[in-house]
């Protein structure tokens, strides 16, 4: 009994782990936020790579899975109301700001023409350029600032 406990605490568990996670770090989307096919490559890992006299719970997986699939329908419901907030704003006027060379924020004033999307972000077109919708100051045209100068 005692060769059986000492072959099981000399598994090396880190090489396995390490191969799952460098097909994780490896993967060329550029995105560097996980989705659900992450989350199931994670739990299949740590179900290979678990300690085989203490298993994990049924209940901490589904407790996961759960909490996933939770965090899941948020982003979705997120993402539908950025585009359909973005599809309302076609015709309108907005304010765009947008940093200049000199690093002052220079306000653009046109028409949103369409909306899109671009590298995984919301955009608008105005006067035929993309923008971040994040870029958005104003719906409408922001009022006209005094500028006053000190004596």
């Amino acid at each position: 009994m005692s060769t059986t406990n000492n072959y099981m605490t000399n598994i090396n568990g880190s090489s396995a782990s390490t191969s799952s996670t460098s097909k994780l770090t490896t993967k060329s989307t550029g995105d560097t936020t996980l989705d659900i096919d992450d989350f199931y490559q994670l739990m299949a890992a740590e179900l290979q790579n678990q300690d085989m006299t203490n298993p994990m719970e049924t209940s901490e997986f589904m407790s996961q899975l759960t909490q996933m699939s939770t965090i899941q329908a948020i982003t979705d419901i997120t993402n539908v109301s950025l585009i359909s907030y973005a599809a309302s704003l076609v015709g309108k006027d907005v304010t765009i700001g947008k940093t200049g060379s000199d690093g002052n924020i220079e306000e653009l004033y046109g028409t949103v023409t369409a909306t899109g999307m671009y590298s995984g972000e919301q955009v608008v077109f105005v006067d035929g350029k993309s923008y971040q919708l994040s870029s958005i100051m104003a719906v409408g045209k922001l009022p006209e600032t005094e500028k006053t100068e000190t004596a």
